[in-house]
């Protein structure tokens, strides 16, 4: 449970590829969710994840069955990531099909809703806090510098004043250490610093997110909107 860029993407990785529990569970599945909570199609991406195979089966039912014959004896993992609807009805309906499995089977969920986390919890959320100012700058200063033995003061002030805009998100710092990391000029750095995007309002793109879409070459920007034809 955390804000978005808050990392919790990253948390349910390092466990879901963990060793340990690579060797404890017989399937792993990852199901990427968001905004579109649809039972069906979640289910059909489980059945996906674990055949290797396109499912073309649509109908609840048979869905249900076919999940139930492929998961039956085995102890399973599945990581929801990025949930969203905050609708009871709809994970009630997921759970019911879920119940397919070994004893010791076990769902991680991934949301920034408090709701959606006392709806589908049986253990208490771990909520993820925001990182230190320092350890936001090491993440930083890796990224825009690398492995230079050199820092040049200037630009580590600037940045410090950057990193301080982050607000503790990991991803803030990781994508405006990389953007950084590709400007050597002073005059460069506090053109980010100094930003009016910083103080914008209402706006549903966070602020170090249109940055780095800002500043990316031109060429690169055309590969967005090509993307979203798809």
């Amino acid at each position: 449970l955390g804000w978005g860029g808050g990392g919790k993407t990253t948390l349910a990785q390092m466990v879901y590829h963990d060793m340990t529990v690579v060797q404890h569970f017989d399937k792993r599945i990852w199901v990427c969710v968001l905004d579109d909570f649809d039972v069906p199609k979640i289910v059909k991406a489980i059945i996906e994840s674990v055949t290797k195979r396109k499912c073309k089966v649509s109908d609840m039912d048979p869905l249900k069955e076919e999940l139930r014959e492929i998961l039956k004896s085995k102890r399973f993992l599945l990581v929801l990531d990025d949930v969203w609807d905050e609708n009871e009805a709809k994970w009630y309906g997921l759970q019911d099909v879920l119940t397919v499995g070994a004893e010791g089977s076990s769902v991680i969920v991934t949301t920034r809703s408090m709701k959606v986390s006392s709806i589908v919890g049986t253990v208490e959320a771990y909520q993820l806090r925001p990182l230190s100012e320092h350890d936001c700058w090491l993440l930083f200063k890796k990224l825009a510098f690398g492995r230079s033995t050199e820092e040049p003061q200037n630009l580590v002030t600037i940045g410090q004043k950057i990193v301080k805009k982050c607000g503790g998100l990991p991803l803030a710092a990781k994508m405006l250490g990389t953007l950084m990391s590709l400007k050597s000029k002073e005059q460069e750095w506090r053109s980010v610093m100094r930003s009016d995007i910083w103080d914008l309002r209402g706006n549903q793109i966070l602020p170090w997110l249109r940055l780095s879409y800002n500043h990316l070459p031109s060429d690169l920007k055309q590969c967005f909107p090509y993307c979203c034809l798809f």
